[in-house]
């Protein structure tokens, strides 16, 4: 059992597991979508309509939107893994938060080029990049927090 928690804390750990909640969001939907459709599953639209939406629109893979939506999903839950630490006064929330910070850095870093680089241009790519990059700015702002975190407490 970790110590009692203090009202920053607690506060921390409500706001990184909404972050958390909304990142398993959107990334358990596309991956699901992404692995009903590299089955052979239309979901009851034709080439046509997927191809003005997602991943074809901006030229990539399907494989590779069903990795980028897996590898989303899972920081999403380890925010909420993080969030339930700090609130709990867990002593392994920091190292969770520190493990989705280098993560998050990495993941939407990579998805951050591959849309700038590979993607072709368009409102998809754009919305995604938006995304991407409030992702990546959350990951880094955590990041910041966990390093002043640990430079109080020593």
């Amino acid at each position: 059992m970790g110590a009692t928690p203090s009202r920053r804390a607690i506060v921390a750990g409500d706001f990184l597991m909404v972050c958390g909640g909304v990142g398993l969001v959107t990334g358990l939907v596309p991956f699901a979508v992404s692995l009903l459709r590299m089955a052979g599953c239309d979901l009851g639209l034709g080439p046509r309509d997927w191809a003005a939406h997602g991943v074809e629109a901006m030229g990539l893979d399907v494989p590779w939107a069903a990795l980028s939506s897996a590898c989303g999903a899972f920081l999403g839950g380890l925010l909420v893994a993080a969030g339930l630490g700090w609130r709990r006064g867990r002593p392994w929330a920091p190292l969770v938060t520190l493990t989705y910070a280098l993560l998050g850095i990495t993941v939407t870093g990579v998805d951050l080029a591959i849309f700038a680089l590979a993607a072709r241009p368009g409102a998809m790519r754009t919305s995604m990049l938006i995304a991407d990059g409030l992702a990546c700015a959350l990951a880094v702002g955590t990041l910041v927090a966990v390093i002043l975190w640990h430079g109080r407490n020593d």
